[in-house]
């Protein structure tokens, strides 16, 4: 395997997308674990409409054309508009993982209780 070049010096090793090494029964699973993942937050109403990264049938062409459509309206309605562009790349790895599966199972918890009221 062969990492991919991305932007910038191709002597700095950020600028290559990493290499998976995951064997082929944990990308099965990851994609099963993904798939009932987005089924239950769609289900739920989890995730607003303006998510469109990982979503299907959503792409970030599609949501820079809605924000563009916003942004045009507020002007054309004679609002002042302020934009702050934020970059979240690699967010996901940064994430501690046990602090996110606690506040999935807390969303969880409070929908089916909120079931049984």
């Amino acid at each position: 395997m062969v990492p991919i070049f991305k932007k910038g010096a191709r002597n700095d090793r950020a600028n290559y997308r990493p290499v998976s090494l995951t064997s082929i029964p944990c990308k099965v699973m990851e994609s099963l674990i993904k798939e009932k993942l987005v089924e239950f937050v769609e289900k739920h109403n989890i995730i607003s409409n303006s998510q469109h990264g990982f979503m299907s049938g959503k792409s970030c062409f599609i949501n820079l054309l809605e924000s563009l459509e916003c942004w045009t309206k507020a002007l054309d309605d004679g609002y002042g508009l302020d934009i702050i562009y934020l970059d979240y790349r690699m967010a996901f790895d940064s994430v501690p993982h046990k602090r996110l599966i606690e506040k999935i199972e807390n969303i969880r918890n409070n929908r089916v209780l909120a079931k049984m009221d």
